[in-house]
């Protein structure tokens, strides 16, 4: 997960300097997916074997103030992102300053999305319309203060690559905060971030409060995520409500889980059901993830999911169903340590 990543930079220790210790490993997700779209009107159905997920993470610790995170992204898009193509998916420097103060210079994730976001797009199935909307990863610079457990952020980073370019304002500032209580039996998060676009003097405003509780092996998390654009079209400022919800039992073989996630659209917001000021989406998915070696970071998966998004108005309603099934292979192995 993101978050295991930003809370171990935070916990590097002070002990006495050392040689630079990198470690790097191959990260992946090959499926089988079969896909039946119903679409009113029409109907299509078709199967595929596809690399859904395939990176190369090198981590460097420099020395006990100091570390590096390179990941290669094999499946990037072909465009450039400040300066760098974007098979470099990340690439950032972490620097502990002290007093619980810790400074991330370069190509990073971008905080917003809860808990849905925090998890790596290798152990995503089905995700919500805000999660398609979050800029990933940019480059820029982000301060963290970590205090028992708590983990606040102030970041300001910039797009030259985005979903909604050419920009006429490519920054992306923002604040989140990551807790933890109760010996991470409960852990909350909160996060706004604003979004230049190509809308002059208009931005995307990004929110999210979210809470995972633990309790013996069952995982509970619930995210509400709200997305305003503004300015986007006549009808004013178009409006996304995200509710997701997810529930894992965490044995250390079999983890089933499932997901549900129900969406509004207002004011013209298109990324549910285009040409709608008024729209909605709900989805659900069950599966079921094998892991044959606690030792080994290697499991086998199956999962069901459906979408279904309508047009909601006085005019006919329009509505599409996607139901997929998932069944595959996901892997984390390290080739250099």
């Amino acid at each position: 997960m993101k978050l295991l990543t930003i809370v171990a930079a935070l916990a590097i220790t002070t002990s006495s300097a050392m040689a630079v210790e990198t470690a790097m490993g191959i990260k992946g997700r090959f499926d089988y997916v079969n896909t039946k779209t119903n679409t009113n009107p029409g109907k299509t159905s078709s199967g595929v074997l596809t690399t859904s997920f395939l990176r190369l993470v090198t981590d460097a610790k420099i020395n006990d103030t100091t570390s590096a995170k390179l990941t290669l992204d094999f499946q990037p898009a072909t465009t450039i992102d400040n300066g760098l193509t974007n098979l470099v998916d990340e690439a950032y420097l972490t620097k502990n300053l002290g007093h619980g103060i810790t400074a991330m210079f370069g190509k990073q994730a971008v905080m917003t999305g809860g808990r849905e976001n925090d998890y790596s797009p290798r152990d995503l199935y089905i995700v919500s319309k805000f999660n398609d909307e979050i800029v990933d990863n940019i480059t820029g610079i982000s301060l963290g203060y970590s205090m028992a457990g708590h983990n606040f952020f102030l970041q300001y980073l910039q797009q030259t690559d985005a979903k909604k370019a050419p920009l006429t304002d490519k920054k992306v500032i923002g604040a989140a905060y990551y807790g933890e209580f109760m010996d991470k039996m409960i852990m909350p998060i909160v996060s706004y971030h604003k979004q230049g676009t190509n809308r002059p003097g208009a931005y995307d405003n990004f929110g999210s409060a979210s809470l995972r509780v633990t309790v013996a092996k069952v995982i509970i998390e619930a995210d509400y995520l709200m997305l305003k654009q503004e300015k986007l079209s006549a009808a004013g400022d178009a409006k996304l409500d995200s509710v997701v919800a997810q529930v894992r039992y965490a044995h250390e073989s079999f983890q089933p889980f499932a997901k549900f996630i129900t969406e509004k659209g207002k004011k013209g917001y298109q990324g549910i059901a285009a040409g709608s000021l008024e729209s909605k989406r709900t989805a659900w998915e069950a599966g079921l993830e094998y892991m044959p070696n606690k030792d080994e970071d290697m499991r086998y998966h199956i999962v069901y999911n459906s979408s279904k998004a309508k047009r909601e108005s006085a005019t006919p309603t329009s509505k599409v169903e996607d139901k997929k099934i998932y069944a595959g292979i996901a892997f984390n192995y390290n080739i250099l340590k």
